[in-house]
């Protein structure tokens, strides 16, 4: 029997961006991570409504700041083990730059098609909840419904669903 679940973003669904000049961007120390950033409201209450209610809760994040030297090693793992604290069932992060070439970062989907391989997901029947393109795009390619958290910074997007926010977009899930 295959399995349902809701792939969440990190930077902008789990985690407040910073954004600057109408750019969002990630925490990249733990000091910024503190004073500026941090876990959004309502996202630990998200993930553990949508287990609850029978999903599996995967974070899906290209995390590629620690090779292009805008964060060190040790502030990147301090932040996402605050991240990985919200008791998700499984993390796929890709490292890799632009120029790599890898098939798992997004908008490539092959973080959700590994995912799916691993836990046996449904995608017809599983979501994708990001905030930028690249999300929406990994989502659609991966034959799961997209949930795009609304921001000024990414209007024009086509999502399956825009929603105000992460409690927003676990309502929009549970009604499906």
């Amino acid at each position: 029997m295959s399995r349902r679940a809701v792939f969440f973003d990190r930077d902008g669904v789990i985690l407040k961006t910073i954004v600057e000049n109408g750019i969002p961007r990630p925490p990249y120390s733990i000091a910024e991570y503190r004073e500026k950033s941090g876990v959004i409201a309502g996202a630990r209450e998200a993930v553990a409504a949508v287990k609850a209610a029978g999903f599996l809760a995967i974070l899906v994040t290209n995390q590629p700041d620690v090779k292009y030297g805008k964060i060190t090693k040790e502030d990147f793992e301090y932040i996402q083990g605050e991240v990985a604290a919200l008791s998700f069932d499984d993390i796929f992060l890709c490292p890799h730059g632009r120029e790599d070439g890898c098939d798992c970062k997004k908008p490539k989907p092959g973080m959700l098609l590994t995912a799916a391989k691993k836990w046996e997901i449904d995608l017809a029947q599983s979501f994708m909840v990001g905030d930028s393109a690249a999300d929406v795009g990994a989502g659609k390619a991966a034959g799961c419904k997209t949930i795009l958290l609304d921001y000024g910074y990414n209007q024009g997007i086509v999502a399956y669903n825009r929603v105000t926010g992460i409690g927003t977009a676990v309502d929009a899930i549970l009604v499906v």
